[in-house]
């Protein structure tokens, strides 16, 4: 087994693609396969990205969490599709 870093073991086990990420998928490629120098700048790239991540998923699932308690007990009512989109 060749090794890796934790940013990609990270990243798989989280279901990341690297188009969530905010960098190039070719430099935060670079990055996790341990191409490019660990620099403090890298990492701190890579715990920008990272955070980034973390924040928009964050806010997607309280978005859900929300909408889930406005139609809590109501999931299997017919509704037309569009009503609820914003």
């Amino acid at each position: 087994m060749e090794p890796t870093t934790k940013l990609r073991i990270l990243r798989l086990k989280c279901g990341i693609s690297l188009n969530e990420l905010a960098l190039s998928n070719q430099q935060f490629s670079r990055l996790e396969l341990g191409l490019a120098k660990n620099t403090p700048h890298n990492e701190q790239l890579a715990n920008i990205a990272l955070v980034r991540v973390i924040a928009a998923r964050r806010a997607a699932l309280e978005e859900l969490e929300q909408v889930y308690a406005a139609c809590e007990g109501q999931l299997l009512t017919l509704e037309e599709e569009n009503s609820n989109e914003q």
